[in-house]
């Protein structure tokens, strides 16, 4: 039997450059790199030769890339600093905009501002999963401070209009701060930070480890820390740097550009096919968005006469290995938040799973998983539980 691995946007496995970068920073730079000695301003060299690197991956200056221990570090820091700040300048409640499907450590963020006296505004999406910047643009409030969008959404990979809704930001709502979580976008779509205030990046969703992240914040933005003990990172991130995992996260982005073009033509060629042969299956729902509105790497669909949790058992038994939701949020939630801001539809959104592309894969990895997946719903429908398919 075999055991494939379709669940990338949970985590990756290290590229081997990044591997030797990790290994090789432990063994020769194991100084603190805000030590004053030599081997500290060593180390304090490398870190900051490594976000020169990453500033220019990006289109943005040097001081504007702030390590973080991951995306939730990330996304909390932009929600909280920045809402911290405000709300000790203003006299009056502040406002912040964000949506029904961002990812948890947003959603959740969002909803203990709004236990602190934060107005939030949850705003809805269409049928394909998409915020409407018309919607963002009608949300805005003399005392809005923060707008906080995904780019690409982490269960269905619908992209999200983020340059629109930036380019209206700074056009009609200068004063407000822009946050765009862009976990599953970067080296998937081409990312422009233009118009975009805040943008969150992480490490292993990228081949690189856990335990290092991104927030890229302009010089313009007012924002505070939310831990305290140390100046390190501009003074927002207190704490000894990560210099292994800075070296590694910088290597992942130097290979995934790299990497870029012939990537995303392999995944769409993927999807596409996934797509072609699943949509055949009057009893399988897409929940993806079709197209350009769609991510390359990630495939959503729904089997109502089923659940979740029995498709995935049924998968793994036969060396399949996928996900139902963000790994953050599939613990103990039988109903996706995000399928059912869709469509409304508990059936749908309980029997939803998310496959989850990489380029390494080959086509004989997706023929099995389309065996695999269209032996499940045959198995199902004739109420037969966990056959083994047949290879």
């Amino acid at each position: 039997m075999k055991n494939l691995y379709f669940d990338y946007c949970s985590s990756t496995p290290l590229f081997p450059s990044v591997q030797e970068v990790i290994l090789d920073t432990y063994q020769r730079v194991y100084a603190n790199s805000s030590s004053m000695h030599l081997p500290g301003k060593e180390a304090n060299t490398l870190v900051n030769e490594c976000r020169e690197r990453i500033a220019k991956i990006l289109g943005v200056k040097q001081r504007e890339v702030i390590f973080t221990s991951g995306a939730t570090e990330s996304n909390n820091l932009a929600l909280f600093g920045v809402a911290n700040v405000a709300k000790n300048k203003l006299s009056h409640p502040i406002h912040i905009i964000t949506s029904s499907i961002e990812h948890s450590s947003i959603f959740e963020s969002a909803v203990h501002l709004s236990s602190e006296g934060v107005e939030v505004t949850f705003l809805p999406v269409n049928k394909s999963g998409i915020v409407e910047v018309t919607d963002v643009q009608r949300a805005i409030k003399k005392n809005t401070v923060l707008v906080s969008i995904i780019h690409v959404n982490n269960e269905t990979g619908a992209i999200q209009p983020v340059e629109e809704i930036g380019s209206m930001l700074k056009s009609e709502a200068p004063g407000v701060y822009f946050h765009v979580d862009g976990v599953q976008a970067f080296g998937k779509l081409d990312v422009n930070l233009e118009n975009m205030d805040l943008y969150t990046l992480s490490g292993h969703k990228i081949g690189g480890p856990k335990g290092i992240g991104i927030l890229m914040v302009k010089d313009h933005v007012d924002i505070a820390p939310i831990q305290y003990g140390g100046k390190q990172e501009s003074g927002l991130r207190p704490g000894t740097v990560n210099v292994p995992g800075v070296t590694a996260i910088t290597e992942a982005m130097i290979v995934t550009i790299s990497k870029q073009a012939s990537s995303i033509e392999k995944l769409k060629k993927f999807q596409n096919e996934l797509r072609h042969h699943l949509s055949d299956n009057s009893d399988i729902i897409i929940n993806s968005p079709a197209g350009a509105l769609c991510a390359p790497h990630i495939l959503n669909l729904s089997y109502p006469k089923s659940t979740s949790a029995l498709m995935l058992n049924f998968l793994g038994k036969n060396g399949i290995h996928l996900s139902s939701q963000s790994a953050c949020s599939s613990k103990g939630n039988k109903i996706s938040r995000v399928i059912m801001e869709m469509c409304q539809d508990q059936q749908i959104s309980s029997s939803s799973i998310r496959i989850s592309l990489s380029a390494d894969h080959s086509e004989e990895d997706i023929q099995y998983l389309l065996q695999c997946i269209l032996g499940m719903v045959k198995s199902m429908s004739e109420n037969k539980k966990f056959p083994t398919i047949p290879v």
